[in-house]
């Protein structure tokens, strides 16, 4: 069955809650939907999973639908996409203050000369902060430590650990907010003083 197989009658089945004719438009409009999310994403499985929302929102909302439903499924993928890339502007957005203020206090580092009672001071923050990424979920704290300490970019943190960019930003946004409250003013020094 094909997408001009999905007529009005097929659509009125579907708003008294006909499973079967749910699976029509599914398996009719799928591929094409799929398409279309690809276009805007240029990643399958985030495209994948746009496409299942909005068939998933197409049943709970099945009573409110019309005919023709063409029009209605393909700005839903649309708006799924643009929601998600909002979403992932906003993340990046996030890390990259993260960023500036960590490379404000790496900044002012570089700057002070420190004696040797800040040189023990600072081993033993350093001490604290590493106990603290210790405690991290496993994947959480591999990508902080890949992109905080050794500097790698979220591409090349995704390439190798074979994650998507948007996991990478996740975890390292969940990383961030784990070891706030337990390190408090200390992370961003932690950060700055490690290699």
């Amino acid at each position: 069955m094909g997408i001009s197989d999905i007529d009005e009658e097929i659509v009125l089945k579907i708003n008294r809650g006909d499973e079967y004719a749910f699976s029509l438009l599914y398996k009719a409009y799928y591929a094409y939907l799929n398409s279309v999310a690809i276009c805007y994403l240029f990643d399958r499985g985030v495209a994948g999973e746009i496409v299942d929302d909005v068939f998933v929102n197409v049943w709970y909302k099945r009573e409110q639908l019309n005919f023709p439903i063409h029009f209605y499924l393909v700005r839903s993928v649309q708006n799924g996409c643009l929601n998600y890339i909002r979403g992932q502007q906003s993340l990046e957005h996030a890390l990259q203050g993260h960023k500036e203020e960590l490379m404000g206090v790496v900044e002012n580092y570089i700057r002070s000369t420190p004696t040797p009672i800040q040189h023990v001071e600072l081993q033993e923050v350093e001490q604290e902060i590493r106990r603290a990424v210790n405690k991290l979920p496993e994947k959480c704290r591999a990508v902080f430590i890949s992109h905080f300490y050794e500097g790698k970019s979220t591409g090349e943190i995704a390439e190798e650990q074979n994650l998507t960019m948007s996991t990478v930003r996740v975890q390292l946004k969940n990383a961030v907010d784990r070891l706030r409250p337990e390190l408090k003013h200390l992370l961003f020094l932690l950060l700055a003083f490690h290699p």
